[in-house]
């Protein structure tokens, strides 16, 4: 891949998806505008700018290769690196890796966590699919995805179904985090879980800006003190080492959450995971397994690998 062609990707991605200006993108990217011009006009032209951004012009085949390999990984998309809106930009792109593998009667296990559910909030879902939603845990949020008549391009009637645990993610005991489980909604979703077709989750770091800290669900002492017993990141509010390995804490007795070991046998499972910050805990999972493919930005991309 040629340094224009990356820089013809980069510019389309930052103008479309993160809806930089021309002027902006100039000023980031030490440019003129009508350099800036120039290339969306030839992105366009060759067809990278379509729906959707086509990375495999900006991804480094290499890079990508690598860390499939020495991960075990089905698969990795790797976005550009944002300055602007760094979540926003790897949903969006998750958003367009789900809707291409939406068919009729998908069903979507789904997370906890705002990278989930910002991912379901970009769907965009065509009206001849009926999409299935089914929640790994309680507080899930569930995000409306669009959908759209493919016949008119207008939003219509939502052609869908979703099944969101009635439950807090964390009881206040072990006993009743046992019987909220075994009451008969939440256990008939739990049932539903190993028969989807794609599960999508997020990779938590072990820091105050975690989603279970924002919740209110931990403080950032006992983050504190999690990260001194091992903890390098969490998946659906289980927290595991550097290599992986879970760590034996109370807290994970009082989840109302899938095991963290059920994702390995679970398809397609998809991670939403970016920044610098997450990268301990992003190798932690890609470690453990946990994962078959991986959506993630450049810089943490490059970092896997050194």
């Amino acid at each position: 891949m040629t340094y224009e062609n990356s820089l013809i990707s980069n510019i389309a991605w930052k103008y479309y998806i993160e809806g930089m200006t021309q002027n902006e993108i100039a000023e980031s990217l030490n440019l003129s505008r009508m350099k800036v011009i120039k290339y969306l006009d030839i992105a366009k032209a060759n067809h990278i700018i379509q729906f959707k951004i086509n990375l495999d012009k900006f991804v480094d085949i290499e890079v990508q290769n690598k860390i499939k390999q020495h991960y075990h990984l089905q698969d990795i998309y790797i976005i550009p690196a944002s300055s602007k809106n760094p979540l926003d930009s790897l949903t969006k792109a998750a958003a367009h890796y789900i809707e291409d593998r939406i068919t009729s009667d998908t069903m979507i296990n789904v997370g906890y966590g705002q990278a989930v559910s910002r991912t379901l909030g970009h769907l965009n879902i065509s009206t001849k699919y009926k999409v299935t939603f089914v929640s790994l845990s309680g507080g899930v949020k569930f995000y409306i995805p669009t959908v759209i008549d493919s016949s008119s391009d207008y939003y219509t009637n939502l052609n869908y179904n979703h099944y969101i645990m009635p439950a807090p993610l964390l009881a206040s005991t072990e006993h009743l985090a046992k019987q909220l489980i075994n009451e008969k909604p939440i256990k008939k979703i739990f049932e539903m879980i190993p028969y989807s077709s794609i599960t999508i989750i997020g990779i938590g770091a072990v820091n105050e800006q975690a989603t279970i800290v924002k919740e209110g669900y931990l403080n950032t002492n006992q983050m504190e003190i999690f990260k001194s017993m091992g903890a390098a990141g969490d998946l659906l509010s289980q927290f595991y080492d550097k290599n992986g390995h879970v760590l034996d804490l109370k807290l994970h007795k009082q989840l109302v959450s899938t095991d963290i070991n059920l994702l390995k046998s679970l398809n397609h499972v998809v991670a939403v995971a970016g920044g610098l910050e997450k990268r301990e805990a992003i190798i932690g999972a890609l470690k453990g397994g946990y994962i078959d493919v991986l959506i993630t930005d450049e810089d943490v991309a490059k970092s896997l690998i050194e």
